[in-house]
């Protein structure tokens, strides 16, 4: 009972609205030792299900592909994806807690601190113009993180022709207010407008405990 009053007060407090964006990257800093644990004690399986739908689409030279691991976290994902062959990956999180365990995985070409927004990412060494072939997000479109329209510089950084692969607990995208009736009208009308073509939008179970999880592919165009 306390390990699980643990992770649901921590998750409530993440995906609240009485923390801002500094309390919530401390609340990160303060769990990023054992944030591992903890999704492992409740089944959490968004990034071997991510590592599983992205090697589908590189089937071949993974070692060319040059990656963003958006909501990097510990670097779980980027673990599992090294290890099929990956080896050009930078990772992006506000968290600095997390990088730090991230970067003991020794498994990134870059990580940088910061959120993403729909805004372009300005670093020392800039995210510039088509600069990844694929882009991957798992787990971080929850309510007060990364904001719906973020697809748009998501689209923008990424190379035509590349992919986009968000892994996510499916619940979040119809039911809070920062997604419903937001985020799949935005896919739809950039589809429309020539900038990505959907690959597919599937749902499995157990992403993590009882919930259910969503798969999200698009191809930039």
């Amino acid at each position: 009972m306390e390990k699980e009053s643990r992770y649901e007060t921590t998750v409530k407090r993440l995906i609240g609205h009485n923390l801002n964006a500094e309390e919530k990257v401390q609340l990160y800093n303060d769990w990023s030792s054992t944030f591992e644990t903890n999704n492992k004690q409740f089944g959490y399986t968004g990034n071997s299900k991510c590592c599983d739908v992205v090697c589908k689409y590189f089937p071949k030279n993974r070692e060319h592909i040059v990656m963003l691991d958006v909501g990097a976290g510990t670097g779980l994902l980027a673990e599992e994806l090294a290890s099929k062959g990956f080896k050009i990956i930078d990772g992006l999180d506000p968290s600095s807690g997390m990088l730090k365990e991230a970067e003991k995985k020794k498994t990134y070409r870059n990580l940088f601190c910061s959120y993403f927004t729909s805004k372009p990412l300005l670093f020392s060494n800039p995210v510039t113009l088509d600069s990844y072939d694929l882009l991957a997000v798992v787990g971080s479109f929850v309510t007060g993180h990364i904001p719906y329209d973020a697809i748009i510089e998501m689209i923008r950084i990424t190379k035509p022709g590349g992919i986009i692969c968000i892994v996510n607990r499916r619940s979040p995208f119809y039911e809070s207010p920062d997604y419903e009736d937001k985020f799949f009208p935005l896919c739809d009308r950039l589809e429309k407008e020539g900038k990505w073509k959907k690959e597919e939008i599937t749902t499995f179970n157990g992403f993590i405990e009882n919930a259910d999880g969503i798969i999200i592919v698009y191809r930039v165009r």
